[in-house]
């Protein structure tokens, strides 16, 4: 096995004979993205059908493909039939929500392990890194490892590579072709996905928020300094039968991925110390079963205090770009803030930009019309 340093150089075919090259990143959080960017000779976009992502998983020839699952994201490549206007991939790893430096896991593998790249070497504060390129020299094919990161995140790397950024328009029938950047939901916004398959796959909800402090007077009049703020992240829910109800880590009512409501979070971070946050996951093979899903996040312990949160939620599905709704209007005098809702509309799945507070889960519940009856309950 060959340990790459970064700016080292090797001949594919030293170390992988013949045949697809497979590279495999495996990376913690799951919420790192990973693309692979084929460039022209000039190192830039020529044709954005070779930027192999989450929105993009195949090229048009399918000389690359991609595929990811619990933290591993691994491409196919058939360098032999890869067009010659494509004259190096470059592979990258970016992460919205913290520095790729303090991710758990960031290492590339090629082939069955001949070689391997650590891709957070070398980097401080870079929310994006270019990790490793396959690309053309001497009529063969070599690997070396780059190990250059940009601050910026996913579009500083499609500036530098001369590509452009789009963003679909509000209430947009369908998705474009390919979306290369994280679209975020401004106020009031609404955009509707349609299935790219039968289903929407898993759908995943994710919040992340910096722990941040409680001002020193508590909101109960007590001195609550330096408490750090425990951000809880939950949705209400209603199925097309009339089933509603809450899934949320109070009362441990963490729901179910395959039974109804076909909801579940996926753990409870007290610190906002956690890099992956907090997930709720919904399963989208049975998305047609559900009518409505309301997002919440909710300060449990520490004063309300949104502006030192910088709360995200992000909704991610296969083959969809991701959404960001960002908590910018924070109003300190309460608890929760309703994020977004997500609808069954006619089968597309409506993302609808909220960003509301309240003081209590009820209140937020009946706001948007999900009406239950409410028992005290806690964490512990």
């Amino acid at each position: 096995m060959i340990e790459l340093a970064r700016g080292q150089k090797i001949p594919l075919r030293d170390i992988i004979p013949n045949g697809p090259i497979i590279i495999t990143v495996n990376h913690r959080p799951e919420n790192i993205d990973i693309v692979a960017f084929g460039l022209t000779s000039d190192r830039k976009i020529g044709d954005d059908r070779y930027v192999i992502l989450f929105s993009n998983p195949h090229s048009p020839d399918s000389t690359i493909s991609f595929e990811s699952h619990s933290g591993q994201t691994r491409f196919t490549i058939d360098v032999d039939r890869v067009p010659a206007s494509i004259d190096r991939i470059v592979f990258s790893a970016t992460n919205d929500a913290a520095p790729i430096s303090k991710a758990e896991e960031l290492r590339v593998s090629i082939g069955q392990g001949e070689a391997v790249y650590n891709g957070k070497e070398g980097l401080t504060s870079e929310t994006a890194v270019m990790m490793l390129e396959l690309y053309r020299h001497a009529g063969s094919w070599r690997i070396g490892a780059i190990g250059q990161g940009f601050n910026g995140g996913l579009p500083a790397l499609i500036t530098y590579f001369g590509g452009e950024i789009e963003s679909p328009a509000p209430q947009q029938p369908s998705p474009p072709r390919l979306n290369l950047k994280k679209v975020t939901l401004e106020k009031k916004q609404s955009i509707s996905l349609e299935k790219t398959g039968s289903a929407f796959g898993e759908i995943v909800l994710n919040l992340n928020w910096s722990r941040g402090t409680s001002p020193k007077r508590g909101f109960f009049g007590g001195n609550r300094s330096n408490k750090a703020i425990d951000l809880d992240l939950g949705c209400l829910y209603i199925m097309k039968d009339g089933q509603k109800g809450i899934v949320q880590a109070l009362g441990n009512a963490f729901g179910h991925f395959d039974e109804a409501p076909y909801l579940e979070l996926s753990g409870d971070d007290r610190t906002g110390d956690v890099l992956s946050g907090e997930t709720i996951r919904i399963n989208g093979k049975h998305f047609d079963e559900i009518q409505r899903v309301a997002v919440f996040a909710l300060i449990y312990e520490g004063v309300p205090n949104w502006n030192e949160t910088n709360g995200i939620v992000t909704i991610t599905s296969p083959g969809q770009p991701p959404l960001e709704v960002r908590m910018t209007e924070g109003r300190n005098n309460m608890r929760l803030c309703g994020v977004a809702l997500i609808d069954n509309d006619k089968g597309k799945m409506k993302v609808s930009r909220l960003v509301e507070y309240f003081v209590d889960q009820k209140k937020f519940a009946d706001n948007i019309g999900i009406h239950l009856r409410w028992t005290s309950g806690s964490k512990d």
